[in-house]
């Protein structure tokens, strides 16, 4: 093959395929919004952020006289905020590389380096999802944790189908060792000559370098952490108290004594602690008014009070009151791994065309099954040095966070 910096398309396109070979979140989320970039509305493209529509509930009512409800549309933002790309200076020995020379030795590293950012981007959504099982800083090793990331799924009303679970190598080798003695099982054979698990407890099970290490608040696993004040219907933050001068980490969870998570659909408790993550660092000052989900909009906390129009986003069986003990996973100050069992609508990824530069002549963009990658090319005369880069533009999003749960690890 000829010289394969004769034509950008090609190293655009080998370029690409390498990307998508690389990623492994990015093959498990929800991509239909990439599309929504690229409309235009009066002539004008939408900018860097476009609003998505939160996942809508419905309560079964009683006889045969209706009651009409207004179905109540939430959004949230979803924005475009990761501009990577990677570079090289193009020596003379490169230029002379046909396709196959060139993607072993530059292109396929180079995706490597990219698809492991939006994967780690990915994973790092875990702060968004408040649902965990397991204990910080043990690592799973039992089937009986998976079953319990499975087991908040279903009591969140998740669809069975599309469900994932994504571990770090360690969490891999301990679940593949905890099935090797039961070698008349499939799945235990691909376990111990793949150290790959396949799909059980009801979800297909992935290996990553990437999964997230969180670093817990100085609050983690104390005691005298309370709730000052009895929130409203509807309420977007959470008002507690403490005696110390603590700070909370944003991906922090809690539980709140007697208030328990609901089905979303039937409303009914499922007879566990609701679990709350933070959704912003702070500090104490005896009080702090913690914003978390649920809470954050579109996720207001709501409880069977609740009028019609909201009651089917009903998320706790009843609102957390005054003086009641908070408990906050793990240890102060401790790393654990966070570990993500999810359907694929809990999370998304948007990966969008850039703008092509007008003045440079040795140019390609190409777009494939939602992944897009840009190459540019230039000459530095000042150094008289040719450089090469490659461009891609992407966000990430917590879509529904009820369709998640972290292992902790």
């Amino acid at each position: 093959m000829g010289n394969a910096w004769a034509n950008p398309s090609i190293i655009a396109k080998e370029m690409l395929r390498q990307l998508k070979n690389n990623c492994v979140m990015a093959e498990l989320v929800h991509r239909g919004y990439e599309e929504e970039w690229m409309k235009t509305y009066n002539g004008f493209k939408p900018g860097q952020t476009i609003s998505v529509n939160a996942p809508i509930y419905f309560r079964v009512q009683d006889g045969s006289t209706i009651n009409t409800v207004d179905i109540i549309e939430r959004t949230t933002s979803f924005t475009l905020a990761y501009r990577k790309h990677v570079d090289w200076e193009v020596t003379a020995e490169e230029m002379t590389y046909n396709i196959d020379q060139l993607s072993s030795r530059c292109l396929k590293p180079a995706a490597q380096a990219l698809a492991n950012y939006v994967d780690t981007t990915l994973l790092g959504l875990y702060k968004g999802i408040p649902a965990q099982v397991g204990t910080p800083g043990t690592t799973p090793a039992s089937f009986l944790t998976l079953a319990q990331a499975n087991a908040k799924l279903s009591e969140m009303a998740c669809p069975p189908s599309d469900r994932r679970c994504v571990v770090d190598p360690q969490a891999q080798a301990y679940l593949s060792d905890a099935f090797k003695g039961l070698f008349n099982q499939p799945i235990v054979a691909k376990a111990v000559e793949q150290s790959r698990i396949g799909r059980t407890a009801g979800m297909d099970i992935y290996e990553s370098q990437n999964v997230a290490m969180h670093t817990a608040g100085t609050w983690a696993g104390t005691t005298g952490v309370t709730v000052s004040s009895t929130p409203s219907e509807g309420a977007a933050t959470l008002l507690l108290a403490c005696g110390s001068a603590l700070n909370v980490k944003q991906g922090d969870i809690f539980t709140i004594a007697g208030v328990n998570a609901v089905n979303p659909i039937n409303g009914l408790s499922t007879g566990s602690s609701r679990q709350f993550v933070v959704d912003a660092d702070g500090t104490f000052d005896t009080t702090l008014n913690i914003q978390c989900t649920p809470g954050t909009s579109p996720y207001q906390i709501y409880d069977a009070s609740a009028t019609k129009n909201y009651l089917p986003y009903q998320n706790v069986d009843v609102l957390p009151q005054a003086g009641a003990a908070v408990s906050i996973a793990g240890t102060a100050n401790q790393q654990y791994r966070a570990n993500l069992a999810f359907h694929k609508d809990c999370l998304g990824l948007a990966m969008v065309p850039i703008q092509v530069p007008v003045s440079a002549t040795w140019k390609a963009q190409e777009s494939y099954e939602g992944y897009t990658i840009t190459v540019t090319r230039g000459f530095d005369i000042t150094n008289y040095k040719e450089y090469v880069r490659f461009d891609v533009l992407f966000g990430v999003k917590v879509l529904n966070p009820y369709l998640g749960c972290r292992i902790a690890g």
